[in-house]
């Protein structure tokens, strides 16, 4: 049993390590080479090498600092994003599961008319409304992914919400939003890291996507769908443009969710979330 322990404490420490090393190395890393950035260092796209480290993209621009601050953006937006989503959809369902039955069954219900709207299209069709930025970006993808939360926070309140030590502080005087804050909100804390999580690469997805379609964010700006799009298009003469940008983002994604599981397991969380329409009335 200690063995196992010793395990899984290392394997959480290495994880942890890789995660905020690599965060850390995408925050600072592409300040050091301004100059490659600029593009027009070498005349022509060049091979990773032990002259040209990972090598140069078809405009000349050194792929390393591009691949770092593609990171950033894609880094930047889904961290934005889903924290957006975790303030509303927290909120949201923790009122829901505080309200009365029919405030509550309206207030889920137009839950389900939003996870009935096809997610993808409304992204789409703001950023075609209001053009491409980041900003814009990580508003739409927030304002879009917080009603799965919403269905968890308030079945977890409803399991709290008749427990004795909020019936204590009731009558003790406290107001719903003392006793949401103070009481509820700690004791949801794993359920929202765990949700956090999930959402985090699912949204990084998201945003690569739409910039591999050129929809996300708007040129020079580098993300980490536009880089894989740049390989795409070059797959004949600079393959290794998209292995990189495909490859260090798919090694991210696999990180994440394998702390994401680390930590589902650490708290006894499900880390598979029901987000079908009606899911709120089996809880």
């Amino acid at each position: 049993m200690m063995r196992r322990s010793w395990h899984a404490t290392t394997l959480d420490f290495v994880l942890l390590f890789l995660l905020l090393g690599w965060a850390i190395l995408v925050l600072v890393g592409a300040e050091f080479f301004p100059a490659e950035l600029a593009g027009g260092v070498l005349p022509e796209a060049l091979a990773p090498g032990p002259g040209g480290a990972l090598g140069t993209d078809t405009l000349g621009r050194a792929l390393g600092p591009r691949l770092l601050e593609g990171m950033r953006t894609t880094m930047g937006i889904g961290i934005g994003a889903t924290l957006i989503a975790l303030i509303i959809g927290a909120l949201y369902g923790a009122l829901a599961g505080l309200a009365g039955p029919r405030t509550d069954e309206v207030m889920m219900r137009g839950v389900d008319v939003g996870l009935a709207l096809p997610f993808l299209f409304l992204v789409i069709l703001m950023v075609s409304l209001f053009g491409r930025s980041m900003g814009l970006l990580f508003l739409a993808l927030g304002l879009l992914s917080w009603m799965p939360l919403a269905r968890v926070v308030r079945a977890g309140v409803r399991d709290l919400r008749d427990e004795a030590f909020l019936e204590a502080a009731r009558m003790m005087g406290g107001s719903r939003s003392y006793v949401l804050f103070r009481h509820l909100v700690p004791q949801l804390g794993p359920p929202l890291m765990v949700w956090a999580t999930l959402t985090l690469p699912m949204v990084m997805m998201e945003e690569a996507f739409l910039s591999f379609l050129g929809l996300g964010v708007p040129p020079p700006q580098a993300s980490w769908g536009t880089l894989v799009a740049d390989g795409v298009a070059r797959m004949g003469t600079a393959p290794w443009i998209l292995l990189l940008a495909g490859g260090s983002l798919g090694l991210w994604l696999v990180l994440l969710h394998t702390a994401g599981d680390r930590l589902a397991a650490r708290y006894g969380v499900e880390r598979r979330f029901d987000t079908t329409p009606g899911a709120e009335d089996r809880t």
